[in-house]
């Protein structure tokens, strides 16, 4: 599935239901409305927001839509039981972070991530006139302020927490460029909010060296209007043969606010 929507995006071409890449999205979705990530793994994951966006712009049917957005809006975070509401409460809780502000699982019942809170942003941003608008403005304002709550102290994100008994985490490159690319989604004026993680992305690329990094840093550097300097390790094809890898590479050189976000 990932390395499906990446490709479909870098290759920015006109799609319909017809489509043999998006009749395969369609076949993942199961009797829940979500998206399996492979034939070989059951059962709807966070994949399913990653997809939503491309199955809305290639107008497959308002059946398959409707349940997927279902699904997306009414899946969340875990961690918001009654025993880590009162730990947080009492400053007793491991990791510090706002059990009440939840975003999106990697599967149902699980606690939410910066990742899949990230696409699931990017997801409601495509759900207009297909989910309930209520829903969808809460659901965007609740993953907004989970992902600023989850934020290191370095302006980056971590998976998940910023500190974990006491120990503050550093930021990734990985997870601080996916933070930003959902965050782009928002529809809110973060701007001078996010500055400090719009430095740390832009130090990033010219520091890290991991082909994966580089392309998901300057992917959220153009989506956040910055026009970062950039090119691949590799001029041709990726010598791994990483389809994800050398599309975010694509996506890395010439994706358009416009094309990627709603």
């Amino acid at each position: 599935m990932e390395s499906t929507v990446y490709a479909l995006r870098a290759l920015a071409g006109e799609i319909n239901p017809g489509t043999p890449a998006i009749r395969f999205l369609v076949s993942r979705q199961d009797r829940s409305g979500g998206l399996a990530p492979c034939p070989s793994v059951p059962g709807a994951t966070w994949v399913t927001q990653l997809a939503f966006p491309l199955l809305r712009k290639a107008g497959v049917s308002n059946q398959v839509l409707e349940a997927a957005a279902d699904w997306i809006v009414s899946t969340q975070g875990a961690e918001d039981s009654f025993l880590q509401r009162i730990l947080h409460t009492l400053g007793k809780a491991k990791a510090d972070q706002n059990p009440r502000l939840k975003g999106w699982p990697w599967r149902p019942e699980n606690s939410s991530w910066v990742e899949p809170t990230a696409w699931g942003l990017i997801a409601l941003g495509s759900m207009d006139g297909i989910g309930p608008p209520a829903a969808i403005t809460y659901r965007r304002d609740l993953a907004v302020r989970m992902l600023l709550d989850r934020r290191c102290e370095d302006g980056g994100w971590n998976y998940g927490n910023k500190r974990v008994l006491g120990v503050v985490l550093p930021s990734y490159p990985e997870t601080t460029a996916i933070g930003l690319i959902g965050l782009a989604a928002a529809g809110t004026n973060l701007a001078e909010t996010l500055q400090p993680s719009i430095v740390r992305a832009e130090a990033g690329l010219n520091s890290f060296h991991g082909a994966y990094a580089r392309a998901l840093l300057a992917l959220a550097l153009r989506l956040h209007g910055r026009n970062p300097s950039y090119s691949p390790e590799n001029a041709s094809v990726h010598p791994s043969r990483n389809l994800m890898l050398t599309s975010l590479e694509i996506l890395a050189l010439q994706a358009r606010r416009e094309d990627f976000l709603p």
